[in-house]
């Protein structure tokens, strides 16, 4: 009983501060918490380490742009505009823009100009590029012209503005084109507006047009709970297995697969679960990407999937949809397909087969443009699908009225550059053929003016039949590229011919011998 009495004393008599047992030299306590701020005071006199700044998040609490501005359907009644010229292996870019080109919602509201009058971008900016381009295919009266092709300089001199990945030469792929040239719209859009919560990000013009969301659904077999998580796409990509049609490949999206060693937030234990992907809000404009392309795991490198598959004008998601969400829209029509010509994947040709504004359909191949049937357009071995949602089955209610938004501070809108010609044509090289008619050889301009209408006896110049090189190597030795030297390497070449020139001139005046026998 002492000694545990005797422990006890000791142990109040650290916690007490009065105890004189328990102070040094200097009449200070040595507790711990004395230690710690001795360590504190340390700490305050050494330099403080900069923390990374962290960006404020955005005031703005509303939706960036009001979906009553956009018309789904096309009001104006055209035919089918120019081609695009091949530059360098572009037959990736040129069938992606054919596609957005005649994207009814966003053409007619690049159409009115009003994301340059408000653009904040200093560099390049995807959306004004976007903006010209439709503005000379649908707007420019020269696009009416038989023949008529343009270079879309805007986007092949920007590649690396659009993705650091992008090089121009090499066989690209059109889909991840298109995603990066999505992004590219979705940064023009919000530049400038600071860090951006989720939601707000999703209320852009592109995710107004091509925004969709899915629903992840996890459920616990054994207490039957019920865990949703909602993502946002641009695009849906659906995988080929065992699949024959479009809609067997939505069948395999939304099958509902096993997960093992899940653990149950309700439950607290590892258990089984089923997951399952559904669309939970259908997009304006549906893009359905077939993977034709996949890794073999065992040849150990990517493969060409050529399975035939057959997708339908009028398409159906109610089957695909989330059951108690109610979504509404499900219905969809055709509008651009986009094709792979080829036998794998690191070569081949894209072209697109797209409806024109008037309901007409065509077969656009680089600078080739043919009109086409429909049946024509539902046989082909697609790639890309584009689809246009029917208004029909939406209940056409007025828009609410958009919530108060808090901009902040913006920077000074900056005005856009004009672009210059690269090369002005000179007077020999225009060859006037007609009254409107205009040949031109070489296309190096990107000046919204310039325009290349195509002789009737000149050859198709697409690499459709011949195809694409299969390497960067092929692409740079190809007809349709760029080579450039080095200064080095050219000089050391220049100085290399002087000296053979040099050499054969000083053999040829060396007099003959002649000998004479006695």
């Amino acid at each position: 009983m002492a000694k545990s009495q005797f422990k006890n004393k000791n142990k109040n008599s650290n916690n007490n501060p009065s105890n004189p047992y328990n102070r040094n030299k200097n009449g200070n306590h040595n507790n711990k918490m004395n230690r710690g701020n001795n360590n504190n005071n340390k700490s305050q006199n050494r330099p403080q380490q900069q923390q990374p700044h962290k960006p404020k998040e955005s005031t703005i609490k509303g939706p960036l742009f009001d979906k009553s501005k956009l018309i789904p359907m096309w009001k104006i009644n055209r035919r089918i505009g120019p081609g695009f010229v091949n530059g360098q292996n572009t037959c990736f870019l040129n069938s992606v823009l054919e596609c957005l080109t005649y994207t009814a919602p966003l053409a007619q509201y690049l159409l009115q100009a009003e994301h340059k009058k408000n653009c904040r971008l200093s560099g390049y900016c995807a959306l004004c590029a976007m903006e010209l381009h439709v503005r000379r295919c649908l707007k420019d009266s020269k696009s009416y012209a038989p023949g008529a092709a343009i270079l879309p300089s805007y986007f092949t001199s920007n590649l690396k503005a659009i993705s650091k990945t992008l090089r121009l030469g090499r066989q690209e792929d059109a889909h991840e084109f298109y995603m990066f040239l999505l992004s590219a719209f979705q940064k023009s859009a919000t530049a400038g507006l600071g860090k951006l919560p989720l939601n707000v990000e999703q209320t852009t013009l592109i995710h107004q047009i091509f925004g969709g969301k899915l629903r992840s659904q996890v459920k616990c077999r054994n207490c039957k709970a019920v865990s949703d998580n909602f993502e946002g796409c641009l695009d849906l990509s659906v995988d080929l297995n065992n699949a024959n049609s479009l809609y067997k490949t939505f069948d395999n999206f939304i099958r509902i697969d096993e997960v093992e060693g899940y653990k149950c937030d309700k439950c607290k234990k590892l258990v089984t679960a089923s997951k399952q992907m559904t669309i939970n809000k259908t997009p304006m404009m549906l893009t359905v990407h077939l993977k034709r392309f996949a890794f073999d795991l065992e040849r150990g490198y990517m493969r060409k999937i050529n399975t035939t598959i057959k997708y339908p004008q009028k398409l159906d998601l109610s089957r695909y949809t989330s059951k108690d969400s109610k979504v509404t829209g499900t219905h969809y029509s055709l509008y651009a397909v986009v094709v792979h010509l080829g036998p794998g994947c690191d070569s081949g040709h894209y072209y697109a087969y797209v409806k024109s504004p008037e309901g007409k359909w065509y077969c656009m191949d680089d600078e080739d443009v043919q009109e086409a049937s429909i049946d024509e357009a539902l046989s082909q071995n697609a790639y890309m699908l584009f689809y246009q949602q029917d208004q029909t089955n939406i209940p056409q209610t007025p828009s609410p009225p958009l919530p108060h938004v808090i901009e902040p501070t913006l920077p000074t809108i900056i005005p856009k550059p004009v672009l210059k010609d690269i090369k002005k044509p000179t007077p020999t090289e225009v060859k006037p053929a007609g009254t409107k008619r205009v040949h031109i050889e070489t296309i190096d301009s990107d000046n919204p003016s310039e325009w290349v209408t195509q002789s009737t006896d000149k050859p198709f110049r697409s690499l459709r039949g011949k195809l694409s090189p299969p390497t960067y190597g092929a692409a740079v030795s190809d007809e349709s590229s760029w080579h450039q030297r080095d200064i080095s390497e050219f000089l050391r070449q220049q100085k290399s011919q002087k000296r053979r020139r040099f050499r054969k001139n000083l053999e040829s005046k060396k007099a003959s011998w002649n000998v004479q026998t006695l």
